[in-house]
């Protein structure tokens, strides 16, 4: 697998605590907020912060199309990658294996940018998202659940 970034995703208590914590006290200049979720860019990584509600909304199992088809979590590894068709590879060889993986899926979110997005656990139940960037020409409105 070649990432091309990696973001992990935490649940904290209060997201504006969060930002104010990283940015004032720890002193990480670029921390910011965005829709409620606190992004923190280190040097190869992105750490997102969300407010427990929000986080167990985007990872728990939902009736209706969840945006992450998996259980709730204490947290999610994303990474980057390249195309399609490398998330289908990684995908369908974890399913052969002691993993679980998820079936891929489009989402669109409400800035409008498009994603497909591929879920696996491994062995232990350690979540891994992984993301490719669709271009206008590869992602359709209407295509996934709308992230908020």
């Amino acid at each position: 697998m070649k990432t091309q970034g990696v973001v992990l995703s935490l649940a904290v208590t209060d997201a504006e605590r969060s930002l104010e914590f990283y940015r004032d006290v720890v002193g990480i200049e670029r921390a910011t907020m965005n829709l409620g979720t606190v992004c923190l860019e280190l040097q190869g990584m992105t750490v997102f912060l969300a407010d427990v509600e929000a986080f167990t909304k985007y990872s728990r199992e939902a009736k209706r199309a969840p945006l992450l088809p998996v259980p709730a979590t204490d947290a999610i590894l994303s990474c980057a990658i390249a195309s399609i068709e490398e998330i289908d590879r990684i995908l369908a060889a974890v399913a052969e294996s002691a993993g679980r993986s998820f079936p891929a899926h489009r989402i669109v979110h409400v800035s409008g940018r498009a994603q497909y997005i591929g879920t696996f656990a491994d062995p232990d139940g350690h979540l891994w998202q992984l993301v490719y960037n669709l271009t206008e020409t590869e992602a359709t409105p209407e295509e996934g659940p709308r992230a908020s």
